[in-house]
């Protein structure tokens, strides 16, 4: 949608400045100033659809509460089933880019003709300029600093005159103007304003040629009948500068014509007031700002509306109030003061309401009035919406009564849906689906790592136990022994030293080598890795089961020293 409205305004542009070229330039001399305004037509036509501007529209709303009605409803569900791959907006758009590709194909073959022509025949220089001479009966044309002709169809007169106005044509760089006039026809193929465009841009190119021809020649009647001669050639189809065209009468015309009044220039300035009335048209986006005028006959009371007519509203998605939803995580759902005032202590029912991209700014302000009017709270808001009114970016905030908090959330294709609650204790809050299911993920995800950093220390706990008690029974056996040994003689306090220092330096290796090992991990008794482990979702796991020590040992063996976790998936 952005792109056809892009190319649109883009055509609407150029179209401007062609009709504004027609009726009041077209008939001038002033063609340096006319080349100028053309050029400046194709740059406004490229980058003026960017520019954007905002107008604030004030919007006073009488605070009420009511629901949403079903005509509101209605046309989002409207809107909501033309928004179809096969929509017209993507036909036309693929037919465009079918135009695009096509005259884009024809273009390059017009340059890789020309340029097969360049390569394939030597050239002389003469004053920074290439001059080509070629047997093929062809218009002369220029190219840059190229200049092609065929010397056997015109006199070494007419040859003068044709090599100065090729020239004038490479001085004055007018193959950046012709190269430049084929892209927007490629750009704009659809648009018959833009052929013309691109034949004025040709046509005030040679007349400017043609001014400055006739200033380095002896005789003007003569280049004109050089230009009567030289339409016997046929001439080349490529973005060139041709010596013949098809209007050679109006160059004719056009070179007796006497000068324009300077001040005819200033008829240009016209199109400066139609491009601000085009642009304030079309390039200006609305923002609507509800001002509430408080008023007591407005106040419309809900209790006596009928459940008959609130059904239609409950099913469409531009708002819904539920009575009695199921309780919400008080890790995501803010908590607030239970402070109310006695109109509304104690609630009577759970308030909650859902808000998404396709809420519209009437559905927002409804809201924003029944939750004054019932619960005393002032809630704000400001939405960014796109092209298609999408919110691509929603901030609330609500104080009253002794509650407050705030809501944020932006997302480049529409905000994912979300809800605004109130329940019967007073508590005041938001909740989304998308949010409470990462916050689950994050919670299992900590808990496996709690699980796993418990596991290693109750290991490392008994670990040192078992090293303790080993060591003090080894202990006792060796003083046991060296008695037996030496019945009269203590064993020596440096050979025990030595042989306890040993024993310990052995545990530690077989310690090492038991911290070299890995926990095992089990998915539906299947040996898994931690990162396939890390991979699970949360909501997909049914049960976690811890093996340690002994139990860990006497199931998986000495793979087992290390630990083991069992998990079970949902079936």
């Amino acid at each position: 949608m952005e792109t056809i409205q892009y190319i649109l305004k883009s055509a609407g542009i150029l179209s401007l400045f062609y009709l504004v070229y027609i009726f009041l330039l077209k008939k001038e001399t002033h063609f340096t100033f006319n080349r100028l305004f053309l050029l400046i037509g194709v740059l406004a036509a490229a980058i003026f659809p960017f520019i954007q501007f905002t107008k604030t529209i004030i919007i006073e709303a009488p605070a009420l509460a009511s629901f949403p009605s079903t005509e509101t409803a209605s046309e989002t569900l409207t809107s909501a089933a033309f928004n179809t791959n096969y929509s017209i907006e993507n036909i036309l758009l693929y037919i465009y880019v079918l135009g695009v590709i096509v005259f884009s194909l024809r273009f390059i073959y017009q340059l890789i003709s020309l340029f097969i022509l360049l390569e394939n025949h030597p050239y002389k220089l003469s004053n920074n300029c290439k001059i080509i001479e070629v047997s093929e009966s062809i218009s002369p044309f220029s190219f840059f600093n190229y200049i092609v002709y065929n010397p056997t169809l015109h006199t070494n007169n007419e040859l003068a005159m044709i090599l100065a106005h090729e020239k004038a044509h490479i001085e004055q760089l007018h193959t950046i103007d012709v190269l430049a006039s084929n892209l927007l026809l490629i750009i704009q193929w659809f648009n018959p304003l833009a052929w013309g465009y691109k034949s004025s841009i040709v046509e005030n190119l040679e007349y400017l040629a043609d001014r400055t021809t006739i200033t380095r020649i002896n005789s003007k009647k003569e280049y004109q009948l050089a230009l009567l001669n030289t339409s016997l050639a046929s001439p080349l189809s490529a973005p060139t500068n041709k010596f013949y065209n098809s209007f050679i009468k109006k160059r004719i015309i056009m070179l007796n014509k006497a000068n324009s009044n300077r001040q005819n220039a200033f008829k240009a300035m016209v199109v400066v007031p139609l491009l601000t009335i085009f642009l304030w048209g079309f390039n200006v986006n609305e923002v609507k700002k509800y001002v509430e005028i408080p008023s007591e006959n407005n106040k419309v009371k809900t209790e006596n509306i009928k459940e008959e007519a609130l059904q239609p509203v409950l099913d469409k998605k531009d708002i819904a109030v539920i009575t009695g939803i199921e309780p919400v995580t008080e890790s995501i759902a803010q908590k607030t003061p239970k402070a109310m005032t006695k109109k509304q202590s104690p609630l009577q029912e759970t308030y909650r309401v859902k808000i998404d991209k396709n809420t519209t700014d009437a559905s927002l302000q409804e809201i924003k009035e029944e939750v004054k009017s019932k619960y005393g709270l002032e809630l704000s808001y400001a939405a960014i919406r796109n092209n298609l009114n999408e919110i691509t970016s929603l901030t609330l905030t609500y104080t009253g009564n002794g509650n407050n908090g705030n809501y944020q959330v932006s997302q480049d294709k529409g905000i994912d849906e979300f809800f605004f609650f109130i329940d019967k204790d007073g508590k005041t809050g938001f909740w989304s689906e998308a949010v409470e299911k990462r916050h689950k993920e994050r919670m299992q995800r900590r808990k496996l790592k709690s699980q796993e950093r418990s596991l290693d220390m109750n290991e490392r706990k008994m670990e040192m136990q078992e090293r303790i008690q080993k060591r003090k029974m080894e202990i006792e056996k060796r003083r046991s022994k060296m008695k037996n040994t030496h019945p009269t003689h203590s064993a020596s306090p440096n050979n025990e030293a030595q042989e306890v220092q040993g024993q310990t330096k052995a545990k530690r290796q077989i310690h090492k080598n038991k911290k070299a090992g890995n926990t095992l991990y089990f998915i539906d008794g299947i040996a898994s890795t931690k990162k396939q482990v890390e991979l699970l979702l949360p909501e997909n796991i049914d049960k976690v089961n811890v093996l340690k020590s002994e139990k860990a040992l006497k199931k998986y063996g000495g793979k087992g020293v290390n630990g083991v976790i069992e998990i079970t998936t949902k079936k």
